[in-house]
């Protein structure tokens, strides 16, 4: 398992831990479909400590020149794939099962993956100094879902299961923001 350099840069290859820095809560996945919508895989953040549910490894897009190793920084495209069953962090426009916003599920396998995986890092803040040109931990960010534009977002809908659910969503406020941590 591969995190992140002293430095705190993100770098592909990392194995990470995203938490929604609003609620506090990690972006997590597990076994289990949703009920309805895309039927996919269920993608949710839960409370606690990150574990390898909420684990994630960052890499590029499937045709790219970045490699293992190389720095990520603002405006790269990245996929995240789920380090327990090796699915995709996925998006399409089919509404989400509580909230009726954009569905965010995982989807492939290592063998496949398709343009809906992939993902944008952006600053949360373009006028806030803490930023340079790569992406570290602890840093908020917004994850920009490339295909269809929408922003990874969470907020206080619970799922039935005590999960917060996750989307995609259209406009930026802190329900968007996201930051690496391993605490």
């Amino acid at each position: 398992m591969s995190r992140p350099q002293e430095d705190g840069v993100i770098r592909f290859g990392d194995h990470v831990s995203i938490k929604h820095v609003s609620t506090n809560r990690y972006l997590t996945s597990q076994q289990g479909t949703y009920e309805s919508g895309s039927f996919q895989q269920r993608v949710f953040t839960v409370e606690g400590s990150p574990n390898d549910e909420s684990t994630w490894i960052v890499l590029p897009p499937t045709i790219t020149e970045e490699e293992a190793g190389y720095e990520v920084g603002f405006e790269d495209n990245i996929r995240l794939k789920h380090v327990t069953d090796r699915a995709n962090l996925h998006s399409h426009e089919i509404e989400s099962p509580v909230s009726g916003q954009q569905e965010v599920s995982c989807f492939g396998n290592d063998d496949s993956t398709d343009e809906n995986d992939v993902w944008r890092v952006e600053q949360y803040d373009q006028d806030d100094e803490q930023y340079d040109n790569f992406w570290r931990v602890d840093q908020p960010v917004i994850l920009r879902h490339v295909a269809t534009g929408k922003l990874l977002h969470s907020h206080e809908i619970s799922l039935a299961d005590g999960g917060n659910e996750v989307t995609a969503f259209e406009g930026l406020d802190d329900n968007d923001k996201w930051a690496v941590s391993f605490d």
